[in-house]
């Protein structure tokens, strides 16, 4: 009988290709969680990340593209500097505060 690999005795825990200054297009990532993860400077498009948690991560001067966060919490991380357009912010959430209420209040379109 094999001795088990211990690097395999966690399957869950991914330490694969993430990085800074990937590209990653059509990822498909549902109820994840992401911690302690640096993609600063990376590009991600046409991906989606349902009910998935980041905690701690760091994505300075990324850029997302036709991405879908629907139900996402980014909790412990980085926002400054950040820049959204054209993104439906309906049920944003942002220290208990419902921005996307209050942007909807100011916005005249």
């Amino acid at each position: 009988m094999a001795t088990p690999d211990p690097a395999s005795a966690h399957p869950a825990e991914h330490t694969g290709h993430l990085q800074p200054n990937m590209l990653c297009l059509r990822a498909d990532i549902t109820s994840s969680t992401f911690s302690s993860l640096s993609a600063g400077h990376s590009i991600i498009a046409a991906s989606t990340f349902f009910n998935t948690v980041f905690h701690r991560t760091n994505f300075e001067s990324a850029q997302f593209n036709a991405c879908e966060f629907d139900g996402a919490v980014l909790e412990n991380c980085s926002l400054r500097a950040v820049q959204l357009r054209n993104c439906d912010v309906e049920g944003l959430v942002i220290d208990g505060i419902n921005i996307g209420s209050l942007l909807k209040l100011l916005v005249v379109r």
